[in-house]
């Protein structure tokens, strides 16, 4: 075709015409060329993962093309976000607090977000492994606590145990201990096989009863090490670690550890830490009405315990002799339970016109002094060493003696009245004696007796106390004819008697059979009753029975032990086992299948001295060592 132009002016006003046509033709009249801006991103949220457990993939929903996905702050360490599809998957390697992750969806005509909520979680048990020593047939309660990380459990939170072995019973009694925290007691089972099991026990975490929803942990594995032994079972092995002294704790240095008798060691102790180690042969002071007066003391590394006429110096860490003393030269020969003082050993021996208090001195065994006494066939308690002297039940017809620092009489107090096997306690300002008949309060200097407050339920069968007077509160003591309970399989009985040294009268008392001094400590009195047969607290102000606990096993007859003390465990042996129950919740939580009588050293070191059994032929004894720290 041919266009014939009128003029130039004409010309370019069709020229812009025809351009005008061509770009409206090839556009799509949007003004873009890409697609629409995405819109609506939404992922599940909020997000809790148990660290450690692969995720559940997350994936996005939103409007329109994404051709890229983004996050801000980076994801939980093992989370991955898939930049193409936006995915999110992998398994959680850390904890973390429930954090806002910022997810960006866009292309190239703009973006959208989303605020992903996503905490990484776990419960931490504590302890973290479980370790016991359990007497077959019986079982221990093993304290839990399970604590939430970076969420809360749900109310109600209920469990259920169980493991390979049957170590443990199914179930599972739970406390709230704190918005984030429950405490939780398992129980060792009572009918499980003697032996030496190591596994994990499963916790199931849940809400309702019996388990029915999973808590957001659903569960925990715990490590367990435990020996379930018998009389009959080997010995599980030394564990001889370092010993260190516990900080500000005194030493085991006469009966019931210290001069007030009170049997307390004030250390928390965690029965996960308790393990063998080691165990040697026993001596024994053979005594009538089969008690066992063998006690041991402790003092800087050393142990020290009488028997067969022999003092035995001993180390802590594994045993073995340091110094002995034969006191075999003597007309007539014995040996009494020793204390351990400044350095000094002190220990009543002999019989008749041969008796004497001796001072050895304690790292090599050197002989300090020997002082006279006078005695008839008696035996004698740990010797209780005050800021004064040394004092000692003895006399051919009772009494009595105290001696100074360099072994020179002070007093013999020869006015008491003829019983054996007991020991007084001492403050710092007097002498307590129980004899029985009376609790005597005496001067430390010079055994004038200041106070007299009669026992009326006294009745001196056997001429033997078997025990101390213990110091409670100011003006406090408590007592008991201790022997008496041993008579006539306990038909016979005795009163426990909390002296009130302020009015000089009795403050109260409760009949019973109490066979062993108890253990006191901030106004509560621990005693073994065997009429009924009861590990008993009583209030120190009027007596009231607080709580008690019942051996658990049908050959529990008696206990054989004085009662040993710590702010957390109390423990006692009967004639089948030895037991550590916990004060709070009165269960036992150790037991070992080893009795006798009972000592807690500075260096966290437990010990049993078990005589020789009254079976025909009597069992050798065994002085066994406990690591308790």
């Amino acid at each position: 075709m041919r266009v014939d132009w009128p003029d130039s002016r004409r010309a370019a006003q069709i020229a812009g015409a025809l351009f005008i046509i061509i770009v409206t033709g090839c556009g799509g009249g949007s003004g873009s060329s890409g697609p629409p801006a995405p819109s609506g991103l939404s992922y599940t949220s909020p997000n809790l993962y148990p660290v450690g457990l692969a995720i559940a993939p997350l994936q996005p929903a939103v409007s329109g093309t994404v051709t890229q996905y983004s996050v801000a702050p980076a994801l939980p360490a093992g989370l991955t976000l898939n930049a193409n599809t936006g995915e999110i998957s992998g398994s959680p390697a850390a904890v973390s607090p429930a954090t806002t992750y910022a997810i960006t969806a866009q292309n190239s005509s703009g973006s959208t977000s989303f605020g992903l909520s996503i905490a990484v979680i776990t419960v931490t048990p504590s302890p973290a492994a479980i370790s016991r020593t359990v007497v077959g047939g019986s079982k221990v309660t093993v304290a839990l606590s399970v604590t939430a990380v970076h969420f809360a459990f749900k109310s109600d939170l209920t469990a259920t145990a169980s493991d390979a072995d049957g170590v443990f019973e199914a179930t599972v009694s739970t406390a709230a201990n704190g918005n984030s925290a429950y405490l939780l007691s398992l129980d060792t089972s009572a009918t499980v096989a003697a032996g030496h099991y190591t596994g994990a026990v499963t916790v199931s975490l849940c809400s309702g009863t019996p388990c029915a929803t999973p808590q957001p942990i659903p569960s925990v594995k715990i490590p367990y090490d435990i020996y379930v032994l018998t009389p009959a079972s080997a010995w599980p092995g030394n564990n001889l670690t370092a010993l260190t002294p516990w900080a500000g704790v005194p030493d085991w240095t006469t009966f019931q550890g210290n001069a007030a008798h009170t049997g307390y060691v004030p250390v928390q102790l965690d029965p996960n830490s308790f393990s063998t180690r080691w165990q040697i042969p026993a001596v024994d002071i053979p005594v009538g009405l089969g008690a066992n007066l063998n006690t041991l003391t402790a003092s800087n590394g050393q142990l020290y315990v009488g028997g067969g006429n022999i003092l035995f110096a001993r180390k802590e860490l594994d045993g073995s002799s340091v110094w002995q003393y034969d006191f075999s030269g003597l007309a007539n020969p014995s040996v009494n339970p020793p204390a351990v003082a400044n350095g000094i050993v002190y220990v009543a021996a002999g019989q008749s016109s041969s008796t004497y208090m001796f001072a050895f001195n304690a790292a090599d065994g050197s002989q300090v002094f020997q002082s006279p006494m006078t005695s008839q066939w008696e035996h004698y308690l740990a010797p209780t060493i005050g800021p004064d002297g040394t004092y000692t039940n003895a006399g051919y017809g009772g009494g009595l003696y105290g001696f100074d620092s360099t072994g020179q009489q002070l007093f013999f107090a020869n006015t008491l009245p003829q019983t054996s096997e007991w020991t007084p306690a001492v403050d710092a300002g007097a002498v307590y004696a129980y004899t029985g008949d009376a609790l005597r309060v005496l001067d430390p200097q010079t055994g004038a007796v200041r106070t007299t407050i009669l026992d009326p339920t006294f009745q001196n069968y056997v001429y033997a106390i078997d025990g101390s007077a213990v110091l409670g509160a100011p003006g406090s003591v408590f007592a008991a004819n201790y022997a008496n309970a041993l008579l006539n399989g306990g038909a016979i009985g005795n009163t426990l008697i909390d002296f009130d040294l302020q009015n000089n009268s009795i403050a109260w008392q409760v009949a019973g059979a109490y066979p062993n001094t108890p253990a006191y400590d901030a106004g509560v009195v621990y005693a073994t009753n065997n009429k009924p047969l009861q590990l008993e607290a009583r209030s120190e102000k009027d007596g009231t029975l607080l709580w008690s606990w019942v051996p658990p096993q049908a050959t529990d007859f008696a206990f054989i032990s004085e009662t040993l003390l710590t702010k957390n465990l109390i423990f006692v042996s009967t004639d089948f086992a030895t037991y550590a129950i916990d004060l709070s919740t009165h269960e036992p939580v150790w037991s070992y299948p080893l009795v006798g009588k009972l000592a807690l050293s500075q260096n966290g070191v437990l010990y049993i001295e078990a005589p020789p059994s009254q079976s025909s032929p009597p069992a050798p004894g065994k002085l066994t060592a406990i690591n308790v720290k």
